[in-house]
């Protein structure tokens, strides 16, 4: 991933501390700082109000067009007594938001990405205990958050999906696909990543 710098704005009413923990981890797994910026509020009149939920495309081109009155964020992950500059133009921007996200080809989803834009966006609704009723597990909700991101900055950069169900750039149908990935790439997507056998 040596060059793809990747942004991650709050969005909504997510605490900038809860996305700051799950970069801390992320970063690690990337090898690679990221840059938290401000936050940015929902965008008015992009909610599908008849069913509670935002058409994520729609609100990423809201979102992407709002990014550039933020200012230069902090770089979390930096290794102590090293420098890492916030990049003049990142290469992909991920938000991350607590609002409900649909896509067409989806009634919800955990992540949403338009590839082609490097944009991408992580939805915490469904993956805190809350949505299912249930009582919070703060420590599970953060590796959720962590491994979305990271599949999300990974894909951003050009990886494809892999087809190991403990790989953390697989597929997210489910809750329980999240559950069961390791906060890590397999050892194939560990060598495109960081090993020069894929081109990013």
């Amino acid at each position: 991933m040596s060059g793809f710098d990747v942004s991650v704005v709050p969005v909504g009413k997510i605490k900038s501390e809860e996305v700051e923990a799950a970069m801390s981890r992320t970063a690690r797994v990337l090898r690679r700082p990221l840059e938290l910026k401000g936050s940015l509020p929902v965008p008015q009149g992009v909610e599908d109000v008849e069913r509670g939920q935002f058409r994520a495309a729609n609100l990423l081109n809201r979102l992407r067009a709002s990014f550039p009155q933020l200012g230069a964020g902090r770089m979390i992950g930096v290794e102590e007594g090293e420098e890492a500059k916030p990049p003049l133009k990142p290469g992909g921007i991920l938000f991350v938001t607590d609002v409900d996200l649909y896509t067409a080809n989806s009634d919800a989803v955990f992540t949403a990405l338009l590839s082609a834009k490097r944009l991408g966006v992580v939805s915490v609704r469904r993956l805190r205990e809350a949505f299912y009723r249930r009582s919070a597990e703060p420590v599970k909700q953060r590796a959720r958050l962590t491994k979305e991101i990271v599949r999300a900055a990974a894909r951003l950069s050009g990886m494809p999906e892999c087809s190991s169900p403990q790989c953390v750039i697989s597929a997210s149908n489910m809750l329980a696909d999240i559950d069961l990935k390791e906060e890590k790439f397999c050892r194939a997507c560990s060598q495109r990543m960081f090993q020069g056998t894929m081109r990013i």
